[in-house]
Formats: C-alpha cells, sequence, structure tokens
C-alpha cells in the first residue's frame, strides 16, 4: 500500500478535521506513524504488539529522562518519549488497515496514552530535582512534587468525563470537553500545549537542552491545573 492509501484509510475526513489543529501532530507524528506503517503490514506483527512497543518505549523513557546523569541520557529519554507518540499512530494505522480494530486494542492503546502522559510530567520533575536549572525559584524537592500534581491534574479530568461517559448520556459538557472539531481558539492552544503527542514533547524538548526544567513543570502545573479546575466545573454543574 502506498503512503496514500494508507493515509486514507487511517485518517478519514472526521478524523482530519479533529486532528488539523494539533500542529505537531499533523506535521511530523501522523506522516511519521503512516511511514512506520508501510513495511508492516505485509508482516505477521499485530497492532498490540506494536502498542506493547509504545508503552515500554514510554516507561523506558522515563528512566532515563528521570534520572539520565547527562544531557545525553535525557535526549535518549525525549528521543523515545517521541517514538511512542509515533508508534501511538502506527498500532491505529495498521489496525485500521488490516481490519484487525478490537475493544482490547483500543483499550491498551488508551492505556498507553494516559501513562506517557502521566510519565512525561512525572519524569520532567524528577529530572528538574537533579538537574542544574538554569533559573532557580523553589527548593528542589517541591519540583518532584509539583511533576506528581502535575501528571494528577492531566489526568483526573479524563477519568471524571469517563465515568460520565458511562451513563450512556453525551451532554454538552462532554461534547464541549471532548468535540475537537468545535475546539475555539482558547481550546486549540490548550490542546495543542498539553496533548503529549503535541507541543508538550518539543517544550519539554528545550527545557532538556536549557535546563529549564524546572520552569517547564512550574509552567504545565499551572495550565493543567486550570484545565482541570474548569474542565471539572462543566462535567459536574450539570
Amino acid at each position: 500500500m502506498t503512503f496514500k492509501e494508507i493515509y486514507n484509510i487511517t485518517v478519514p475526513k472526521e478524523k482530519r478535521k479533529e486532528e488539523k489543529y494539533n500542529i505537531w501532530v499533523t506535521i511530523a507524528v501522523r506522516p511519521l506513524s503512516v511511514l512506520f506503517t508501510m513495511p508492516l503490514i505485509s508482516t505477521q506483527i499485530k497492532p498490540l504488539h506494536i502498542t506493547f512497543c509504545s508503552i515500554l518505549c514510554s516507561l523506558i523513557a522515563f528512566f532515563f529522562v528521570s534520572f539520565g546523569k547527562s544531557l545525553e541520557y535525557k535526549l535518549i529519554g525525549w528521543f523515545l518519549f517521541f517514538i511512542w507518540a509515533v508508534f501511538d499512530g502506527v498500532d491505529g494505522n495498521l489496525a485500521r488497515c488490516t481490519n484487525q480494530c478490537s475493544q482490547l486494542g483500543d483499550l491498551w492503546d488508551t492505556t498507553g496514552g494516559y501513562l506517557a502522559m502521566i510519565l512525561m510530567y512525572f519524569s520532567a520533575g524528577i529530572s528538574s530535582f537533579f538537574d542544574n536549572n538554569s533559573y532557580s525559584f523553589c527548593e528542589a524537592y517541591i519540583l518532584i512534587i509539583l511533576g506528581g500534581a502535575t501528571a494528577i491534574f492531566s489526568i483526573f479530568p479524563r477519568l471524571v468525563m469517563h465515568k460520565k461517559k458511562s451513563y450512556g448520556k453525551v451532554e454538552n459538557s462532554i461534547k464541549e470537553l471532548s468535540d475537537k472539531k468545535k475546539f475555539g481558539l482558547k481550546q486549540i492552544i490548550a490542546m495543542n500545549l498539553v496533548s503529549p503527542s503535541g507541543f508538550l514533547q518539543i517544550i519539554l524538548l528545550l527545557a532538556i537542552i536549557y535546563h529549564y526544567l524546572n520552569v517547564f513543570i512550574l509552567f504545565y502545573f499551572t495550565i493543567n491545573f486550570f484545565i482541570m479546575a474548569i474542565s471539572l466545573y462543566k462535567l459536574l454543574k450539570e
């Protein structure tokens, strides 16, 4: 199958409408995921195998970013987080192209996405604790707390939303928070900043290189706190 054929199958028009505002995914992650998918279609490799590889990448990345004693180790960790993002697209691509979609595969894929999101923030907090930060504004141990809290903030409203979805009625609050096609400018900016496959990765890379991981984690602690507060307000008021 050609690149265009795979892209048309794996990214139908509706999905393109959702992805087009997630700029880093559109220009880098999605094209690379299609390229990686091309040689896999004619093999016996299953989508779930790719999902397991992506999860393994994020776990290894966590340890390299968190405890790497040199810039090179931290950059290896960042690269593995990037590979996770690419593989996170490859498993779905492969499933659609080979007609192997399943609820179990979707569950594992979601699990891997949530895990990577948590590990990125937590690893940044731990790494900033050990790093010789270019700008210091608090005691080092507080940075680990900020990293853990940021990870919680990023995942908590999603859990509440999934619980609300389980009631079987899709209310306005859920549509407003999850329907990317209807996002306004503020929501698009927030999505690009906090998406684990989006510009979060680029900002993390710059923070690692220039030793601003403490600023990175404070920035995302603040953003994710406000996103969590607004999301919970909308979900719980109905």
